[in-house]
């Protein structure tokens, strides 16, 4: 299996979007927030470090048992902005980073912390699974990649929760920093104190990441800079479960979610990683149920997961397979989420399959092991 990229874009010099500001009396989810400066080197490694030790339980269990061992790579030369995943048999699961991503906009401690809880989702938080991503293989790999919106989801609900239990004065700080319409939301979800605390912290840090990850999709397809806010969450209902990124406004509102929703992972088992692996299916949905909120405002946001995805069998039809219809080749794809769907080669062109099991539209002329005539 190979690397997994949450963001990946250019550097930032002379070409980066709008960066956080606003005016005193704005609303706190526009406003400048406090601990507005990048990690440091050292402190980039003390987080990653520290979110790594978290799951390492969780790596050592993973099948087959002591074989998988979690680590971090910081490319301290590259300016792209960029932080990723890469997950191979025989090899360690490894969150990989760049200077460019400690450096972008919008950049705090703790939205490093929150995006690499974030990538260790990836990992760790279980179903909806990204689709197809090693098949039966995955078995074999001890986990299979997370959605980004699952990502997103177990990183403010199960890491930050883990990661800053203990750091109440910060915890306490962030609370008080946030306006009452905010603090409610925590004060709703938690009766004690402390974990009221907590999820301020996370809140704050989740509007933070919330404006990163709008800065960066602006970036990537230039339109107006529209940051998310708590109190314009997205209404949209996506057919199917999604397993790519998600809108920032969708985004933030996952972030949210998370944080009030007081169902966490126990175990080191990965939610939901179940046969057929890497696949959307009822099995996965079933066995990941007790480990999230299923319904009220810590449920997983609709605009991109569809807790009615029905999964389509692909046991008889493979993932690709060449067809004819009416004299016309085609590619006939099965993905267990999107269902069933064609491709139709041009008219001087037929469908054949590889040696590997490639199925592809050909020139009549051409081998598909070649690629030649």
């Amino acid at each position: 299996m190979g690397e997994v990229d949450d963001v990946s874009t250019k550097g930032t010099d002379g070409n980066s979007a709008s960066v956080i500001g606003g005016a005193a009396d704005a609303p706190v989810d526009s406003a400048p927030l406090s601990g507005e400066r990048p990690p440091t080197r050292e402190e980039a490694e003390a987080i990653l470090d520290r979110v790594v030790a978290l799951y390492q339980d969780h790596a050592a269990a993973a099948n087959p048992a002591g074989t998988h061992k979690i680590s971090w790579r910081i490319n301290w030369d590259s300016d792209a902005v960029s932080a990723s995943v890469q997950l191979k048999p025989g090899e360690d699961w490894t969150i990989q980073v760049t200077r460019g991503w400690l450096t972008a906009p919008s950049m705090t401690t703790e939205v490093f912390a929150l995006t690499m809880c974030h990538e260790m989702g990836h990992f760790i938080g279980g179903f909806p699974f990204k689709t197809n991503r090693g098949g039966d293989s995955a078995g074999a790999l001890g986990t299979s990649i997370s959605s980004e919106g699952q990502s997103d989801y177990f990183a403010t609900k199960d890491c930050l929760p883990r990661l800053w239990a203990n750091e109440t004065e910060a915890n306490a700080a962030a609370f008080a920093e946030l306006d009452p319409s905010a603090r409610e939301r925590c004060t709703t979800a938690y009766s004690d104190l402390a974990s009221q605390q907590l999820c301020g912290r996370i809140l704050r840090a989740s509007l933070q990441t919330g404006r990163l990850y709008e800065e960066q999709e602006v970036l990537q397809a230039p339109r107006e800079l529209v940051y998310p806010r708590l109190d314009t969450p997205d209404t949209t209902e996506a057919a199917v479960t999604k397993e790519g990124h998600p809108t920032s406004q969708c985004r933030l509102d996952t972030l949210v979610a998370g944080a009030v929703c007081s169902v966490k992972a126990t175990g080191t088992g990965i939610p939901g990683f179940v046969p057929p692996y890497a696949e959307y299916s009822d099995a996965s949905e079933e066995a990941a149920r007790p480990f999230a909120c299923q319904t009220g405002p810590g449920a997983r946001p609709r605009c991109w997961f569809q807790p009615d995805t029905v999964a389509t069998d692909c046991s008889g039809l493979g993932e690709a397979a060449c067809v004819v219809e009416d004299g016309v080749h085609g590619v006939r794809y099965c993905d267990t989420t999107f269902g069933v769907s064609y491709y139709w080669c041009f008219q001087d062109e037929v469908c054949k399959t590889s040696s590997d099991g490639f199925s592809d539209c050909y020139a009549a002329d051409v081998d598909p092991e070649e690629g030649s005539p």
